[in-house]
């Protein structure tokens, strides 16, 4: 370690980095999957507090990049820009249509499989491009938010299959969909059952198999899987207008704790893990795949 005896001024690198990071957007990929009728699309919107279909879905149909991969693998994606506070995020979610509805495994699987395979793929040919750029645009899947089936017992087979699959190729983060079907009590050990099969399995999830920041994510383990509600509807609890769903013998405020856990999906997304989703999709799922390809 050299003592300085004049100031050089590198006190002020990590003010520098911030305000040039604030003029690059960040981008962030995000897939959903899960069986059909799951809330998946309801639940992005809620998440967003956007209308992800109406208002971006037009826009994408006639992106010319986006349309082979559309017709290959069947998926619908939506692209927006969010800014907050001088801070903008490229936002683009993936959806999976279809998945669950067929009879084999494989076919459910491989359309995800190849989308994931061919973003690393894209990426690294540009690595390896003469003409290299910095700034690569990168549509590499950052995390894939999985919807299981509010069953109330155990992970299905094709769950299980999924979560094996994709958990070494991608930041899986695994949700009970429409948790507002299942009692407090039930939603309790039906978390027990799912992390029961998931360590049995050996299953890699985010954030607890991948991320470094453990500090930041010790107040979140708790919550996996994480148990969501969405709702496109607002409505009235003691008068104020919150995104919920009302039933016979009361109301669900989909940000209420007391109901679900989407605010702590929402903070873990967006705020505690958003750089590092990013990060460990670079550092460990990409160079896993990256050394694979360099290897043939």
């Amino acid at each position: 370690e050299v003592e300085l005896t004049d100031e050089l001024g590198i006190e002020a690198l990590p003010k520098q980095t911030y305000e040039r990071t604030r003029r690059r957007p960040f981008v962030f990929n995000i897939m959903v999957a899960g069986e059909t009728g799951l809330g998946k699309t309801t639940f992005m919107n809620t998440l967003f507090n956007t209308d992800l279909t109406e208002e971006i879905l037009p826009k994408c149909s006639t992106h010319p990049s986006m349309a082979g991969m559309l017709t290959r693998c069947t998926h619908t994606l939506c692209a927006t820009e969010l800014t907050e506070n001088g801070v903008t995020l490229n936002l683009t979610v993936i959806d999976t249509p279809g998945f669950g509805d067929q009879l084999n495994r494989e076919s459910n699987l491989l359309p995800i499989v190849e989308y994931i395979d061919e973003q690393f793929d894209a990426y690294l040919k540009a690595e390896r491009s003469p003409n290299f750029r910095m700034a690569i645009p990168d549509t590499r899947v950052h995390a894939l938010l999985y919807f299981i089936t509010p069953t109330g017992s155990r992970l299905k087979e094709l769950d299980i299959e999924f979560l094996k699959t994709l958990s070494n190729k991608v930041n899986v983060i695994p949700i009970i969909a429409k948790a507002d079907a299942l009692t407090p009590k039930e939603r309790a050990a039906y978390k027990q059952s799912i992390l029961g099969d998931i360590n049995r399995c050996g299953i890699p999830i985010y954030p607890t198999a991948f991320t470094d920041e453990q500090e930041n994510i010790q107040d979140i383990e708790q919550y996996i899987p994480f148990s969501v509600i969405g709702s496109d509807r607002l409505v009235e609890v003691e008068g104020r207008k919150v995104r919920g769903r009302v039933y016979r013998w009361g109301t669900v405020a989909v940000e209420d704790e007391n109901h679900c856990d989407f605010v702590h999906l929402r903070r873990m997304l967006m705020d505690t893990c958003l750089a590092d989703l990013i990060e460990t999709t670079h550092t460990h799922h990409y160079a896993n795949y990256r050394a694979g390809q360099l290897r043939a």
